[in-house]
């Protein structure tokens, strides 16, 4: 080895030496730091030199920041993988669409041809060939396929026109590639001429290897050509509320052949009042059968009603044309056709309310009265303007064949008997001169109904109608007097008068009867019990009467149809059922007869023992809607039949 290497090698040694003794005083350099910006070194020293004799050997250590290896600075590796799945996603995603919208070996809804061929016109009341004709231009089926058919309102079946045809869902199976399904999807369809309709077709389908449901929609536009029958409305745009207005209903025949049972029905909203119409209409005010209709013919319904509601409503009345061949039904078995009419309500100036005897016409309320009674009439009204109101003048119409026109008065109205009014004015009330904003008053008046068959007539159903019209001049007006007709209305049904008679037979009458007259103590005499009924105007439903026997009276059951007896209740009833209007004025009288034994105690001696107690009549007035009733006293020993005698109607001892 030559001499300069050895001792360097040396020199090497005691370098280490050094660095690693733990007696030495020299530290090893671990706390030189690095400077925050590291000086650059051109050269890195590879070898030591041999340092003079005279001083100690000394490391050379270059610079730390020379020794580290310069690094470039990278992008974190958790983003790197965040981008590359992202990249990855829209690859993916890309690709799927293409796929799928693209064609291939996969199902695509591009590929699914849907056709939904309709005339372009098709006539109101006729079967429309309604066509849909799909093609499968994927290179796969469509599986679950179902197709969903939505048909304009008023859409009939033609399989059975009275049936409403709005929806149905066709089960189609399996459309294979390349396959083509043709299916009919006919209707009868109705409208108004001119009017636009559409057929909505929507296929449901799913794919092999998938549970997820797909859809494809088409639809056809046409129009409602000529129409076998048409209806027109006229009516006012706006009206008052509680006033009446006229509505004019026009059918007009359009076919070339008879249109049989022709009906119209009437469907209205909340708060109108049906009040007349010509011809009669049926189920109150909204159903009239027009029966056979000849081509080129027309038909006008004449009706007249009210609407309340509030300031700015929007009210819509409804009228459907159609057939119904069931004259006793009175709903529309085939419509045909529906029209709506709308028409604004406003609130009149002035408004007013009718109460007969404390019950209210308010909202339309039928009010009920007995027959022949003597009723007691309010009118309260309000003024709804802002400025006052001068020379009001309010005009009460009475009508109705049951109106005792005599009875007819007013303390500070007048009554014209000519046309059955009743006139309040500044004349008769001075303080009509001048009604301020918001003010309020009430008038009075009285009148009766006449007694059941006056003047030989019995009238069926009757009813007392009252309808009150006010006129004014608001004082900021300039267009002179506003009038309002009817701006209160109230319909007085009359119920039916019942007529229950109790009578006592013994010597005459259908049963035969025994035992001493007078009657003695402590021994039985037998009596024939007659009751009567008579009904006059109305149908009365569910009729009973009923009497308590005393504890002396002993039941004998005589065979008659409808009678029976509670032993515990000591009560005799007879069930009449529904009884006709009429009976007992312009038909017979219903009468029952059964028999009672009378056995008077000691103590009876001297008495007048009546056989049954007083005796009720009740039932269920179907015009009127309320309940009706009649009494009659308790019968007693006193007869009046022939064959009695004064003396026998006195208990006498044994």
């Amino acid at each position: 080895m030559p001499p300069d290497r050895e001792g360097t090698g040396d020199e090497i040694e005691k370098l280490k030496k050094k660095l690693y003794s733990r007696a030495s005083k020299d530290k090893p350099m671990d706390d030189i730091r690095a400077p925050l910006t590291p000086k650059e070194v051109d050269e890195v020293p590879k070898t030591f030199q041999k340092p003079p004799e005279d001083e100690a050997p000394k490391p050379i250590v270059p610079p730390i920041a020379a020794l580290m290896t310069t690094r470039k600075k990278g992008m974190p590796f958790a983003a790197k993988f965040l981008i590359g799945s992202v990249a990855f996603f829209i690859l993916a995603a890309g690709a799927a669409v293409y796929l799928f919208l693209g064609g291939g070996n996969v199902i695509s809804p591009q590929n699914i041809d849907i056709q939904v061929v309709a005339p372009s016109l098709v006539d109101s009341g006729k079967q429309g060939a309604i066509q849909v004709i799909i093609d499968n231009r994927n290179s796969s089926a469509l599986t679950l396929v179902d197709m969903l058919v939505d048909y304009p309102d008023g859409t009939r079946d033609p399989a059975n026109p009275t049936s409403a045809l709005t929806h149905i869902r066709d089960s189609i199976g399996t459309i294979n590639s390349g396959q083509q399904i043709k299916q009919n999807v006919d209707g009868i369809f109705y409208g108004a001429e001119g009017s636009a309709q559409k057929v909505t077709v929507t296929l449901e389908y799913s794919v092999a290897g998938s549970n997820a449901v797909f859809e494809k929609t088409a639809e056809a536009d046409f129009r409602i050509g000529s129409s076998p029958i048409s209806l027109s409305i006229n009516t006012p745009d706006t009206v008052v509320a509680g006033q009446s207005f006229p509505i004019d209903i026009t059918v007009q025949s359009n076919a070339t052949t008879p249109l049989q049972n022709v009906v119209v029905q009437g469907q209205y909203p909340f708060g109108f009042s049906a009040v007349s119409a010509t011809p009669t209409a049926a189920a109150g005010g909204t159903f009239w059968q027009l029966g056979t209709m000849q081509p080129g013919s027309s038909e006008v319904i004449h009706l007249v009603g009210s609407i309340n509601g509030q300031e700015g409503d929007a009210k819509v009345l409804r009228f459907v044309v159609g057939s119904n061949t069931d004259p006793t039904d009175t709903t529309i078995e085939v419509p045909v056709l529906t029209v709506p009419q709308t028409v604004t309500v406003h609130k009149p100036f002035i408004t007013a309310s009718i109460a007969i005897n404390g019950q209210s016409s308010d909202g339309g309320k039928t009010i009920a009265v007995a027959q022949g009674a003597a009723l007691q009439g309010i009118i309260t009204w309000k003024n709804n303007l802002s400025t006052a109101v001068s020379n009001a003048q309010f005009v009460l119409t009475l009508k109705g064949p049951s109106l005792d026109k005599n009875s007819v008065g007013s303390s500070n109205g007048f009554y014209q008997s000519q046309t059955n009014t009743i006139t309040w004015g500044p004349t008769q009330d001075a303080s009509l001169g001048t009604v301020p904003p918001g003010g309020t008053g009430q008038l009075q008046f009285s009148f009766s109904t006449l007694a059941p068959g006056t003047g030989g007539t019995l009238v069926t159903n009757p009813t007392i109608n009252l309808s009150v019209d006010v006129q004014g001049t608001s004082q900021d007006s300039t267009s002179g007097p506003q009038q309002v007709s009817s701006i209160a209305t109230a319909n007085v049904s009359i119920a039916s008068q019942l007529t229950l008679i109790a009578q006592v037979l013994h010597f005459t009458g259908p049963i035969t009867n025994t035992g001493s007259m007078p009657p003695k103590a402590e021994a039985a005499t037998s009596y024939t019990i007659q009751w009567t009924v008579k009904n006059s105007s109305n149908a009365v439903a569910n009729a009973v009467v009923s009497a308590v026997l005393p504890p002396y009276v002993r039941y004998v059951s005589a065979g008659a149809v409808g009678v029976s007896y509670d032993g515990s209740s000591r009560t005799v009833t007879w069930n009449l059922g529904d009884l006709p209007a009429g009976v007992g004025y312009s038909t017979a009288a219903k009468v029952i007869d059964f028999q009672v034994v009378l056995t008077p105690s000691i103590s009876q001696v001297g008495s007048i023992p009546q056989l049954t107690g007083p005796a009720a009549l009740k039932g269920q007035d179907r015009y009127a809607q309320v309940s009706v009733e009649a009494d009659a006293n308790a019968p007693t020993t006193q007869l009046t039949e022939s064959g009695f005698s004064s003396g026998m109607e006195t208990v006498s001892p044994k």
